[in-house]
């Protein structure tokens, strides 16, 4: 039987987004804990309004209801990647094909974003 810490790896253990960002001292347990307690929503409205504080309030430009689409797209990409076994499980929780599952690994850059190679 699996231990629960390998049910939670993805298939590359570099890819996951809490070690990478740890490793940069951009969160800690503490942070995780508080985060998850958050719907997606509220980290959403809450990351805006950071970001709006830290631009006096002007998020001109950024063309956010056009990108939200495809910033969550992204997140959700990154994600799989970061918690599934392996690309054929990876393109089950995402529903889509091995080919579109591809193309998402070159249009999000995986390769060069953790330096490695996705077979």
């Amino acid at each position: 039987m699996k231990s629960r810490k390998s049910d939670t790896q993805g298939f590359c253990n570099d890819l996951s987004f809490s070690h990478k960002l740890r490793n940069q001292e951009r969160s800690n347990e503490a942070f995780e804990v508080m985060l998850s307690a958050l719907t997606m929503e509220e980290l959403i409205g809450l990351k805006l309004e950071c970001s709006s504080r830290l631009t006096n309030g002007r998020l001109y430009g950024f063309n956010l209801w056009s990108n939200i689409v495809d910033i969550t797209k992204e997140a959700l990409y990154n994600a799989v990647i970061s918690i599934t076994s392996t690309n054929r499980e990876a393109t089950r929780v995402l529903g889509v094909t091995e080919q579109t599952f591809n193309t998402l690994k070159r249009k999000y850059k995986i390769r060069e974003e953790y330096n490695i190679d996705l077979e």
